[in-house]
């Protein structure tokens, strides 16, 4: 069942960066501040929005890291129902592999002392009260934000999983973000924008699809997302009334600059009965309804049928949400693997196919139906520029099932912790993460170990 935030006890923090110093590396995105004031507008709006004004504040280009830990910090503190937060600019990744989120002053050539760590902004996550905490990131690499969300090093991400949680990112965690040349917004929060505009009532996980095939239709990165629990169901915004008369605008408090508690508050719109957001409803006349008594009899049978059916499809027939916990449960075990290179596991060097030890760990998981079909294991090749097929078992493998219309991708990569000599074999080091949807189709390798930047000057990086 969807709902709605308690506009009282919800906060919200939109930041972005569009502006860069000359030298800094990084190009300037202009459609940045139309992405604030456009995302701030449909939140807070007085007909469909479910914040008011003073608890959705925007962020433009601030200056250091600690102004935004300040603005972080505070919000977080305050929310006890929803925690909105959203980032929009250049996302960089250090030499460690590690995300960070450009700032006006970041340098390019500096960027782990220059630009805000992710890591910081997850914390500020981790400690807040909220109910359900929703982080949006678009900006270049934001993939690994997923990745750090479900990272099985430490106990946070543990500790996050506890409470409702929502993460969308505008790609992958190796490919770009794209900014239009001449657009108003950047292509993610542009389909954003143009999904919550909409006139159906979408929750998070409509939303996404609707992004998603939004991107996919003009050829756009794909959006990745991680949700925990039930952070899923949550409604940031009411269809328009088409009846109604739209109210005037709200006036907007200065940017990046907290509404004074002590100042009285705006009265409440008519659609806010006490802390419970939802449109008026029109009352009906009561309606006394008469069942004879042989009817009785058959509703029973009905019922029982009914409870039968559904006891025998879920213990024949995978679901989406069962699908899903079960792969990236595999993917977790198959991380926990680093074997000798001349041990037993010599599936990882290409002398034994990957594809049936992933589908032994989805069967194995326990998330699966009692007596259903064991999920189809794909693994999607690659070639050399020969046109060889490639033979590492590393590589995306896409998992579907015959009973949901479906698929979910497994990224699996090995890499040699040490190299062996003749006393001591080589090991390797196995890790894999899952994104929803199909792999992406197979591709030649280019040169180096990363994928080539594009030629587009619309890309963000």
């Amino acid at each position: 069942m969807t709902r709605l935030p308690d506009p009282d006890r919800s906060r919200a923090v939109l930041i972005g960066t569009g502006t860069h110093a000359d030298g800094s590396g990084l190009p300037s995105l202009p459609a940045i501040g139309a992405n604030l004031t456009d995302l701030r507008q449909v939140l807070t709006d007085p007909a469909t929005g479910s914040l008011p004004v003073e608890h959705c504040i925007t962020a433009a280009d601030p200056t250091t890291a600690g102004e935004v830990g300040a603005l972080l910090a505070r919000a977080a503190t305050e929310a006890t129902d929803l925690l909105f937060v959203y980032y929009g600019g250049h996302g960089l990744v250090d030499d460690r592999g590690r995300l960070h989120l450009a700032l006006p002053r970041t340098d390019a050539a500096d960027i782990r002392w220059t630009a805000l760590p992710f890591e910081t902004l997850r914390e500020e996550l981790l400690d807040s009260p909220a109910a359900i905490r929703v982080l949006v990131l678009d900006c270049c690499f934001s993939g690994r934000a997923i990745e750090a969300m479900t990272s099985g090093h430490s106990t946070v991400a543990g500790q996050i999983d506890v409470a409702g949680t929502y993460t969308l990112a505008s790609t992958s965690a190796n490919a770009v973000a794209y900014a239009p040349e001449g657009a108003t917004h950047t292509a993610f929060t542009g389909a954003l924008l143009a999904a919550l505009r909409g006139p159906v009532e979408l929750s998070l996980d409509d939303l996404f699809d609707e992004v998603r095939r939004d991107l996919a239709v003009r050829d756009m990165p794909r959006p990745q997302r991680r949700v925990v629990n039930n952070a899923g169901n949550l409604v940031l915004v009411r269809p328009p009334d088409p009846t109604a008369p739209r109210p005037a605008p709200a006036s907007d408090p200065p940017p990046a600059a907290w509404t004074d508690p002590g100042a009285s508050a705006p009265p409440s719109p008519p659609w806010h009965q006490g802390s419970v957001t939802a449109l008026p409803k029109s009352r009906r006349p009561k309606v006394k309804l008469h069942i004879p008594a042989g009817a009785w009899l058959l509703l029973c049978v009905l019922v029982a049928g009914l409870i039968g059916w559904y006891w025998l499809d879920t213990e024949t027939h995978w679901d989406k949400d069962k699908l899903r916990d079960a792969v990236q449960q595999a993917a977790v075990e198959l991380g926990k693997r680093s074997e000798s290179a001349d041990g037993p596991v010599k599936g990882y060097f290409a002398d034994e196919p990957l594809e049936d030890d992933i589908a032994q760990l989805i069967d194995e998981s326990g998330k699966g139906p009692q007596h259903g079909v064991t999920p189809t294991v794909k693994h999607i090749t690659e070639t050399d520029s020969d046109g060889n097929v490639s033979d590492s078992n590393a590589g995306d493998y896409e998992v579907t099932s015959q009973d949901i219309d479906s698929a979910f991708c497994m990224h699996v990569t090995t890499a040699v912790r040490t190299p062996g000599h003749d006393l001591v074999p080589a090991t390797v080091n196995v890790s894999a993460t899952v994104t929803d949807g199909a792999c992406p189709p197979a591709r030649r390798p280019g040169a180096g170990n990363g994928s080539s930047p594009s030629s587009t000057p619309s890309k963000t990086s």
